[in-house]
């Protein structure tokens, strides 16, 4: 029996190569070599499917962001690890299927309860590193705190990945890193 994590696996891939609006069950089941009854057999509803595997993907994400943040280096350059990790880089392949889970969150309740719930732990990541490195000196305090400093990073980052898949001949991705390291040190202090 092909196990709940593998179809979502397959599903992220699937997403990936054609996109969610393309997404058909029987191709995620097609890459496994099942039956799409078994897929709905696990998930109900394409559209259970798709949240679950967007989560999946988003947990993914998440369990490497938190292990940047728990490295032996200093509060703020475990912050800027996890941001500069978090960037859009080379293909950015991942970020393909994040900005078409958002424009589908749009219209789906079950979508966009994921995204916030997914939101709610990237910014607890970054909340704790600037907490961390507040205490220790290395850094000031965002205005509005660090939930409303962790909140702008994240909405900075998020507008630079749409540019880079959108509009990718005119952002340079290698000015990106100075672009982000820039604004954290404003932010930051």
């Amino acid at each position: 029996a092909v196990r709940r994590e593998e179809i979502l696996a397959a599903t992220v891939e699937e997403i990936e190569a054609t996109g969610l609006r393309a997404l058909r069950v029987s191709d995620v089941a097609a890459r496994l070599g099942l039956s799409a009854s078994l897929v709905i057999y696990h998930f109900e509803t394409k559209e259970a499917l798709v949240a679950e595997a967007f989560d999946f993907a988003g947990r993914q994400d998440i369990d490497r962001a938190r292990e940047l943040a728990a490295g032996q280096v200093s509060a703020l350059q475990r912050l800027r690890d996890v941001v500069g990790w978090y960037l859009p880089s080379g293909s950015s392949r991942s970020w393909k299927i994040w900005i078409d889970a958002w424009s589908a969150g749009l219209f789906d309740a079950g979508l966009r309860a994921t995204f916030a719930a997914l939101d709610r732990e990237w910014k607890s990541i970054l909340v704790h590193l600037m907490d961390e490195a507040i205490a220790a000196g290395e850094c000031t305090e965002p205005e509005g705190g660090t939930a409303s400093g962790a909140t702008r990073v994240l909405a900075f980052l998020d507008g630079l990945a749409i540019q880079v898949m959108v509009n990718s001949e005119t952002v340079d991705t290698e000015a990106l890193s100075t672009w982000v390291d820039d604004f954290l040190t404003r932010e930051l202090g």
